[in-house]
């Protein structure tokens, strides 16, 4: 996760917001974010959620899930980039 977060260093328009969904899994402590990215998580840190490019990448039904809360939350498919991939 350092690796991502320094990047914020690099480039001003990238942002790592950390994210962990089922916490009752983790043996680690964790300072961040919990549960699913949904519109009112994203609206937290992004004031105009049509601004950004999305990149999802993911199991496909991750990324399914996502690209269909984007769409919910007004997120036109020209700013959404997806890939899906299975297997860790």
């Amino acid at each position: 996760m350092d690796e991502l977060k320094s990047l914020e260093t690099e480039n001003s328009h990238y942002h790592f917001i950390p994210t962990m969904t089922d916490m009752s899994k983790s043996k680690e402590a964790w300072q961040n974010e919990t549960g699913y990215i949904n519109k009112k998580m994203l609206s937290k840190f992004i004031k105009d959620l049509t601004k950004p490019i999305y990149y999802i990448s993911g199991p496909a039904a991750m990324v399914s899930a996502m690209h269909h809360m984007l769409n919910e939350a007004g997120i036109d498919d020209d700013t959404i980039r997806m890939e899906e991939f299975s297997g860790y």
